[in-house]
């Protein structure tokens, strides 16, 4: 007797579809096989591309570095603190809660 069940749940135990679940509430359709950097670099090829293009000289550019970097800081920290956050209160309810 099989029990597929038990495969789909290890399926969902995946730090992307758990991201996916508490960000958005969807489960995500596959699972991304790139490496960190091939998403990072892939993700803001097209951001890059527009700062280089609408710089009219290098200083310029590296003002519009400095703000894309600044706010994609911004949101890195926030995130970062959300998820630990996150992370704490599973941990809390895996340890503390009986249900």
């Amino acid at each position: 007797m099989e029990h597929e069940y038990i495969k789909e749940m290890f399926t969902r135990m995946n730090l992307q579809q758990i991201r996916e679940f508490i960000v958005s509430g969807m489960e995500l359709d596959k699972l991304d096989k790139r490496t960190y950097s091939e998403r990072l670099e892939n993700g803001s090829k097209h951001i890059i591309k527009r700062i280089k293009g609408n710089a009219r000289d290098e200083s310029e550019l590296d003002e519009l570095y400095t703000e894309f970097s600044d706010a994609t800081e911004a949101y890195t920290e926030v995130f970062l603190e959300i998820g630990m956050k996150l992370g704490a209160k599973l941990l809390f309810q895996l340890l503390y809660q009986d249900e």
